[in-house]
C-alpha cells in the first residue's frame, strides 16, 4: 500500500535532491583535490587568493586537508541520506516499524557522530594552518548535534524493541 502522506512524499523528494546535490559536491571537491595536485600554484591563486607574503606551502597543505575533510563529510552525508531514504521508502510502503529501520537509524546515528567528530580536524586547521585565514572551516562543538546523535541512537533502540514486540504480537494473533 503506497502512502499518500505529503510529509513522507516531500521528505522522499528532499532526500533524493539532497543526495544528488551531495554527489555533485563530492565530484567538485574531488576535482578540486586533483587540481591542487596537478596545478598547485593556479589552485592557490584561484581559490585561496594568497597575499604577496603568503606561506604557499602551508596554504597548499591546509587547502588539501580542508578538501579531504570535505570529501569525508560528503561521503558520510551520502551514507546518512541513503539510510534515511530507506526509512522513508518503508514509511511510504506503509510498514515503517521494522527491524531494518532500527538498523537504518543506527546507521544515521553513526553518520551523525562521524560528522560531529569531523568538526575536530576542521577546528584544528586554522590552528595549524593559519595561512588559510578566512578560508579555513570554523569547526565548533554543537550541543544540538551531540543531542541529535544521542537521540537517534535511542530511537534506534526503541524502533528495534517495537519491531520485536510487533512481530511477537502478530505471532500470537
Amino acid at each position: 500500500m503506497q502512502n499518500r502522506d505529503r510529509l513522507i512524499n516531500t521528505a522522499a523528494l528532499v532526500v533524493r535532491i539532497a543526495s544528488w546535490l551531495n554527489r555533485l559536491f563530492l565530484a567538485a571537491v574531488v576535482i578540486g583535490l586533483l587540481l591542487s595536485l596537478a596545478l598547485p600554484r593556479q589552485f592557490i591563486a584561484a581559490l585561496l587568493q594568497p597575499g604577496p607574503d603568503a606561506d604557499v606551502a602551508s596554504l597548499l597543505a591546509g587547502g588539501r586537508l580542508e578538501i579531504l575533510i570535505g570529501i569525508a563529510g560528503g561521503a558520510i552525508t551520502l551514507w546518512l541520506l541513503a539510510a534515511l531514504g530507506q526509512i522513508i521508502a518503508s514509511a511510504r510502503a506503509g510498514d515503517p516499524f521494522v527491524v531494518a529501520n532500527a538498523r537504518h537509524l543506527r546507521t544515521i546515528g553513526w553518520a551523525l557522530l562521524a560528522l560531529q567528530l569531523l568538526d575536530i580536524p576542521a577546528a584544528l586547521l586554522i590552528r595549524f594552518y593559519p595561512a588559510l585565514g578566512s578560508a579555513a572551516p570554523h569547526g565548533s562543538v554543537s550541543i544540538g548535534g551531540w543531542i541529535a546523535v544521542l537521540m537517534v541512537f535511542v530511537l534506534s533502540r526503541i524502533f528495534a524493541a517495537g519491531a520485536v514486540m510487533r512481530d511477537e504480537l502478530e505471532g500470537t494473533v
